[in-house]
């Protein structure tokens, strides 16, 4: 069986909060970038340039993942699940720009015409240095929210902060060298900010292409998910789990053993997981469980008898007790054991009851000879709670082993 399980908490907070963060970024960033041009221009200097194209270039690509963000919620007929993977898909985009326009700096720079130094180098270092402190502030307060949320268009963004503030902190080294007279400092610059442009680009890419591909599982939470279903005691197994990413959703399907008694328990049991998973991993955004009945390497057999214990009882509820015996496939009796009949001396009802008491210990055989009187229901109960109805055992005496006690409930 199945049981499909939509992320039932509202999601509008969360992706509320990264189209704010987007919006932030890229407005600042958009607002130091233009800064960063018109200081380029004014002070004529190709390494404040470079930087500049690079904050551009991170503009555009958090336009992109804004866009995604902004989509990413949306269900349809068509989309069930939401279009969580167009964050993937901006993430990937914007590393290509990125790419493009470390490729442009170094063209520019060793192709074009080389490196032109500022004509005012001290208040070229303040200005960055400036913009430095606003950088960094922002990087900070992003990388905590975009952990938080574990979004991959938040994480390449914050990547992106890290290798502005990397790169300008290059520029000032570059600047700075240059106006101490050190050879090839401007340049030894430019080439670091373009490294530090493809790191960021390649980690950018990496993670958008193998989550598209599907190749990018949730290691840290699939092994956080197997933990906590084996030590459910109803489930003797967990097999094919697996825990795909799109975006910063998380979707999960796996299938459970599971030793419950018919499939009201089974399913109400599922639906019991499914939410405790959600609530240790709020990422969840859909959980599908497929259950099986665990299989067991024994059967439970009942024998009804009297007092004696060796004679099959004159009838279902006035049995003097039930011997318990767990039979494997080659016949061997695996345990054994006897239980007083609890409800002989009820006033009414005891078959039902006896009944009820050997499906919550797991009977898959009872052995007694249906009769006139029993009540039409019993076979019904039994039959529905799967405990097939056998003729009493050929050896009814077989002695009872206390010391191994099957644990009725």
């Amino acid at each position: 069986m199945t049981v499909p399980d939509s992320h039932a908490g509202d999601p509008a907070d969360d992706e509320g909060e990264k189209r704010r963060w987007m919006l932030g970024s890229i407005g600042l960033n958009a607002l130091l970038a233009l800064a960063k041009l018109g200081w380029g221009l004014f002070s004529g200097s190709t390494v404040v340039l470079a930087d500049a194209i690079h904050s551009l270039s991170d503009v555009l690509g958090a336009v992109l993942v804004y866009a995604a963000v902004r989509l990413a919620p949306h269900q349809s007929r068509r989309f069930p699940l939401g279009l969580h993977k167009l964050e993937d898909m901006a993430a990937v985009i914007a590393g290509l720009v990125v790419l493009f326009a470390g490729y442009e700096i170094l063209r520019s720079v060793f192709v074009d015409g080389g490196v032109s130094a500022p004509g005012n180098p001290l208040a070229t270092l303040v200005f960055m240095a400036a913009i430095l402190v606003v950088q960094f502030a922002f990087y900070w307060r992003e990388r905590r929210a975009a952990q938080r949320l574990a979004s991959p268009g938040l994480n390449s963004d914050v990547i992106n902060w890290l290798g502005d503030i990397g790169a300008g902190l290059v520029v000032m080294v570059g600047i700075g060298g240059h106006w101490l007279g050190i050879p090839y400092a401007q340049e030894v610059a430019v080439v670091i900010i373009a490294g530090l442009i493809f790191q960021g680009a390649y980690e950018v890419l990496r993670d958008g292409l193998l989550s598209l591909l599907d190749a990018s599982t949730a290691q840290a939470e699939e092994e956080q998910v197997r933990r906590y279903l084996e030590r459910v005691p109803a489930v003797q197994a967990v097999r094919d789990l697996h825990i795909r990413r799109g975006g910063s959703a998380l979707f999960l399907r796996a299938t459970l053993e599971l030793d419950a008694q018919g499939f009201e328990q089974a399913h109400r049991l599922v639906d019991d997981l499914a939410a405790q998973l959600r609530q240790q991993i709020p990422r969840l955004e859909n959980v599908v469980l497929h259950y099986e009945p665990a299989h067991k390497a024994f059967r439970r057999h009942a024998d009804l008898l009297d007092a004696d214990r060796r004679t099959p009882a004159p009838a279902f509820g006035r049995a003097a007790g039930v011997r318990l015996r767990d039979v494997d496939g080659q016949g061997r009796v695996l345990a054994e054991t006897w239980f007083d009949n609890p409800f002989r001396d009820a006033p009414h009802g005891k078959a039902l009851r006896l009944a009820a008491w050997l499906i919550r210990n797991r009977v898959d055989v009872v052995h007694f000879q249906p009769r006139e009187g029993d009540p039409e229901a019993l076979r019904d109960l039994l039959t529905a709670a799967g405990i097939a109805i056998e003729a009493p055992a050929a050896d009814p005496a077989a002695s009872p082993n206390p010391g191994h006690d099957l644990g009725p409930s």
